[in-house]
């Protein structure tokens, strides 16, 4: 069943429990989730199979025995992440909370992968943030189906008190949208077509005040707008005239899309396809980082030919349903939005500007219009979640997919043999944040012998890179990282090729042939005279 088939499957024909159980699975599993509970998960693992292959992942589940006491005896350390999935109805215990939070405080501090907590039965309330874990927060599930949330009836079998209206429900929402934000980074960007999809009619025949808003297109505007809001790129992706699509957003105010919520307009009679190489290349990221909107599906056949990773909606004439499949589309949902993410539009958007700038200018020249200026920090508690996040999301220029969690990013924070570097990034056009991390491990052979360094990782946001500054960007981290940790200019760099980080082996392969068998000297001075650099 191919993508769009699923689309409709899920989302159109609603699919019943043994429809759900019928559905042969064409993905081989390459995640592990381990679960650890004090009652049945089973019931959602055996329907949960086409949501989790709409969202292209294959997932293999292991389960501990029943365990009231979460021992997590039988937890699966290799796992790429855990559910605690529990029932506190069946605790008697006069400190339930303190009983939770100490055994999830344990859990987290011998696992280092993400951890989804989803308890039932009961109330407890307590700061999961503190704990680096997410809550999967069942009170709405629970308040909305009422009495049949659960079913006592059938407990002796099925192992839970859940209901079955409340094992399809959760199954579709972990597998649409929970499991998919665990195991993968967000998407980045969507690319929408117009006509018949944002509104109903088209644009070239019915003019900006002859096409429909109709309420359901009113809605899928509103979330669109909340997505851009939430970090995402919405671009534009059309074929109409230039001019009647700004008049369009200028022109009708009761349209909750306006033209500053969009980085890109792509309104001509070129290819779709085209349009879509077009936005990536200006955003500078990959397709498979884009979600592709459109009703007409021969453009979305023409779109997939040459763009086979980009993800696809199928907008139908039903705009509900349209926003159903966006409202759970994996990949959409984020788990945690920070300050880069309300930083992403306004620095994107400021590129445009400075490849204007840079066209025009000498490379020192515009360093110093723009007043680029970096921040080196070195071991900085606060930065740790940033950090995780940029790991996990970074594809195209990232040395060696080490993929750190919090903990692990702690872990060599609180090390003196390892540095964790980030890089901040400002000019006079936008504030950029952390952009970069550089982590560098101490090493020698003997403990009399001189001691280098070993770049064990190093990743850049794909909005920082081609302002010029790369190398310093990298150099000057892993200078900063040498001299935190007392090391003589050694360096020796660990690099794994990947599918898609090619910018980062074309830099490996400029700079760092030299440091790849063996460590081996390491000079860098920085471009002091023309730009600023900070060192914290």
């Amino acid at each position: 069943m191919n993508k769009l088939d699923l689309q409709a499957f899920l989302f159109e024909q609603n699919p019943k429990r043994r429809e759900l159980l019928d559905f042969v699975s064409t993905i081989e599993p390459s995640y592990r989730i381990s679960i650890v509970r004090n009652h049945s998960f089973e019931l959602i693992e055996n329907t949960i199979r086409p949501y989790l292959e709409y969202g292209g992942l294959g997932v293999e589940f292991s389960y501990s025995s029943y365990d009231d006491s979460l021992s997590f005896l039988e937890l699966d350390l290799a796992a790429d992440a855990v559910i605690l999935w529990l029932d506190l109805s069946a605790y008697e215990m006069q400190d339930l909370q303190s009983f939770v939070e100490e055994r999830i405080a344990h859990l987290r501090s011998i696992f280092k992968g993400s951890i989804l907590f989803s308890p039932c039965g009961g109330d407890i309330n307590f700061n999961v943030d503190s704990l680096k874990v997410v809550h999967y927060d069942l009170s709405s599930l629970e308040q909305r189906l009422g009495n049949l949330f659960f079913d006592l009836r059938l407990e002796a079998f099925s192992g839970t008190k859940l209901s079955n209206n409340s094992i399809l429900e959760i199954s579709r929402d972990l597998g649409l949208n929970y499991i998919p934000a665990l195991l993968r980074p967000s998407l980045k960007g969507l690319v929408i077509d117009l006509d018949n999809t944002l509104y109903q009619g088209v644009l070239g025949e019915d003019g900006f005040d002859g096409v429909l808003l109709s309420d359901a297109h009113h809605q899928l505007q509103t979330k669109l707008k909340e997505l851009s809001k939430l970090g995402f790129f919405l671009s534009i992706a059309s074929k109409n005239d230039e001019r009647d699509v700004i008049e369009l957003f200028e022109k009708r105010t009761d349209f909750p899309l306006q033209l500053d919520d969009f980085v890109s307009i792509h309104a001509n009679w070129e290819r779709k396809a085209d349009s879509i190489s077009a936005i990536a290349k200006s955003l500078n990221i990959s397709t498979d980082s884009l979600l592709f909107v459109d009703d007409n599906i021969g453009e979305i056949a023409s779109v997939c030919e040459e763009h086979p990773s980009i993800g696809v909606i199928w907008a139908k004439d039903d705009a509900l349903v349209t926003l159903s499949v966006l409202s759970n589309y994996p990949g959409l949902l984020k788990l945690d939005v920070r300050i880069e993410d309300t930083l992403r539009k306004s620095d994107t958007i400021a590129n445009q500007k400075r490849r204007e700038i840079q066209n025009s200018l000498s490379h020192q020249s515009y360093i110093k219009d723009l007043n680029v200026q970096l921040v080196f920090d070195v071991d900085n508690p606060t930065d740790i979640d940033r950090i995780s996040e940029l790991s996990n999301k970074t594809n195209q220029f990232i040395f060696s997919y080490k993929r750190y969690s919090p903990q692990q990013i702690e872990l060599l924070m609180r090390d003196d043999q390892s540095a964790v570097v980030t890089v901040s990034l400002s000019d006079r056009l936008s504030e950029s944040g952390i952009i970069g991390v550089i982590v560098l491990v101490k090493q020698s052979a003997t403990e009399f012998e001189s001691e280098w360094g070993v770049l064990e990782e190093c990743f850049v946001s794909c909005r920082a890179l081609g302002r010029g500054i790369d190398d310093l960007i990298v150099l000057g981290g892993i200078r900063v990282a040498l001299y935190s940790l007392c090391i003589e200019p050694m360096l020796k760099v660990e690099f794994t090729k990947g599918e898609r980080n090619h910018p980062a082996e074309k830099f490996c392969s400029k700079h760092f042939d030299t440091f790849m068998a063996s460590a081996a000297g390491f000079e860098y001075e920085m471009p002091l005279d023309y730009i600023s650099v900070t060192v914290k």
